[in-house]
């Protein structure tokens, strides 16, 4: 073999053990960066990659997984210690919205003004009995670990509202239950305190059953 050969097999050969290197010690840690959990952007309507995501601010702490199709939604029900949403990038029937939430108050139709709810069972009780909401019968269900019922929602049909008012939150802001976004509610009793989770589409759940409770 000629000495200049000789050297052009070296130089591939060293070529090649440098690419194997870097490929062994940066393929695992691009791996190790795109698995690490990451909280919500910030603007309103940005896409969320595919991967695993941690609550910032709500409470009780949480994480989940989304799949393609997912965004941030509007600036106005950004993430707060009582609320995270996301919001699905397609046009589905139900709403679009995937909704957890913490509400220290409900609308009361009958007394005409807010009232406090501090448990799982205040929640539950107030869409039994709620005059102007059809929910059908509560049915265990179990997220992430910690057991609560889950029911069928949509206005009624002798609402005198098309939209409902449900929940205020301490940032002033209200939320309602329109007619014809007919979704399933699931209520969670956390130790006395309760979560529901507002599952409007069956897309939601798919990011429902990734759940996992406490901090990151």
């Amino acid at each position: 073999m000629s000495r200049r050969l000789a050297v052009t097999v070296a130089m591939l050969v060293a070529l090649v053990t440098v690419g194997a290197l870097s490929l062994s010690a940066c393929g695992p840690r691009a791996a190790k960066e795109e698995a690490k959990a990451r909280h919500l952007p910030d603007k309103e309507y940005k896409a969320l990659p595919p991967g695993e995501y941690h609550s910032e601010e709500f409470k009780p702490a949480f994480s989940f997984r989304v799949g393609k199709g997912w965004q941030t939604p509007d600036a106005d029900i950004k993430e707060t210690p009582e609320r995270l949403i996301i919001e699905s990038t397609e046009e589905v029937k139900g709403g679009t919205l995937l909704i957890f939430r913490n509400p220290p108050e409900v609308y009361d139709p009958q007394k005409h003004k807010w009232v406090n709810v501090n448990s799982y069972e205040d929640i539950l009780s107030w869409f039994q009995h709620h005059p102007y909401l059809k929910t059908s019968n509560p049915e265990p269900v179990t997220v992430g670990g910690v057991k609560g019922v889950q029911l069928e929602t949509d206005v009624a049909k002798d609402s005198p509202e098309d939209a409902v008012k449900s929940f205020r939150y301490s940032d002033g802001f209200v939320a309602s239950i329109d007619r014809g976004e007919q979704g399933r509610t699931i209520i969670l009793d956390m130790k006395g305190e309760a979560v529901s989770i507002g599952v409007g589409f069956p897309r939601a759940q798919k990011v429902v059953d990734t759940v996992k409770w406490g901090g990151s």
